[in-house]
């Protein structure tokens, strides 16, 4: 008879504040000041160091729980995507990219990432309801709705908006400018007018939508909103297009109106707002739509503002031009 030895798992025990304490040979408190950043202790430089160093090597990961008791915040961002049936792959690809350039802010300023989607037509606001989190990125949400999900958020909580334009002075938007884009673009393609044609996705947000079609001047007859309902349409729309100069928005979109528009030699040029020009086939020119500061980083550089206001108990009046420089990306 062969027996068998089951192999045990051996139980990897937590590090706490106490163990980086007795190894660093320092107080507790001290290791609390180090790890949360409290500012306004005396700490010298070597010590600091040395207790960053123990922990690291000791795998600490903070409680998330208890860093929110010393800090008043929870330490925890959500980005939430508004979804729709006409959403193509283009589009999930955008929101992946999207996730992960926030992703690696919030490693980088201390926080974790929540990421949500929810029916842009009609969303489940149980999904936002009682979340303990700092503050939110609401991507591409329409108007109509915009009220009823800002709400169920905790009052102080800032919310701002990527891709979407809504006149409201309580919440910041981020927005690229088009208007800046388009006309960079037709001053280096140098036609004449009626000889460009524009690609773009379609977006929940109406009111950026319009913004974008009027930003490009352009013939109804010249203008292709892709969806997965009209990707079909997309091949002969391109064929119809010979002889004229287009403009697509993002790269995702990009890579689709490439792979479409095969032997058709037309001159693209696409608008780059998820950040990975590198994508883009070597016969598509690219036009960066960020130069010093991405959309994702500006988004939170407003959020942190707000958040540590809120958490210093700091009353605040400010208008809308404080972050007015904030609200259209450079386009360089």
């Amino acid at each position: 008879m062969i027996e068998k030895k089951i192999n045990e798992v051996p139980i990897v025990k937590k590090a706490t504040m106490k163990d980086i304490a007795r190894e660093a040979s320092v107080s507790v408190a001290t290791v609390s000041y180090i790890l949360n950043k409290v500012d306004n202790q005396t700490i010298t430089d070597e010590t600091r160091c040395r207790v960053l160093d123990t922990a690291k090597r000791l795998n600490y990961v903070p409680s998330l729980t208890a860093r929110s008791l010393v800090k008043g915040k929870s330490g925890m961002l959500v980005l939430l995507f508004n979804r729709s049936k006409r959403d193509g792959y283009w589009k999930q690809l955008y929101y992946g990219m999207l996730a992960e350039r926030m992703e690696a802010v919030c490693n980088r300023e201390g926080y974790h990432l929540l990421v949500l989607g929810m029916d842009a037509e009609q969303p489940n606001l149980a999904i936002v309801q009682q979340r303990e989190v700092d503050g939110v990125l609401l991507v591409d949400v329409k108007k109509e709705v915009f009220r009823d999900i800002s709400v169920h958020f905790n009052l102080g909580v800032p919310v701002v908006l990527l891709d979407s334009y809504i006149e409201d002075p309580l919440f910041h938007k981020v927005v690229f400018d088009y208007r800046k884009a388009f006309a960079l673009w037709k001053e280096r393609t140098g036609r004449g007018s009626g000889q460009y044609f524009l690609v773009m996705e379609s977006f929940n947000n109406d009111s950026l939508m319009n913004q974008i079609i009027e930003a490009a001047n352009m013939d109804s007859d010249s203008i292709f909103i892709l969806s997965a309902d009209s990707a079909d349409g997309l091949p002969g729309f391109l064929a119809k297009q010979r002889g004229k100069s287009g403009a697509i928005i993002n790269e995702f979109v990009g890579m689709h109106v490439a792979n479409a528009s095969q032997g058709m030699e037309l001159p693209l040029t696409v608008f780059c707002t998820s950040g990975c020009p590198e994508l883009l086939p070597p016969d598509i020119s690219a036009l960066r739509m960020e130069m010093d500061r991405n959309q994702v980083d500006v988004a939170f550089q407003i959020m942190q503002f707000y958040i540590d206001s809120h958490s210093n108990n700091r009353k605040h009046e400010y208008t809308k031009a404080e972050f007015d420089h904030y609200i259209h990306i450079p386009l360089l």
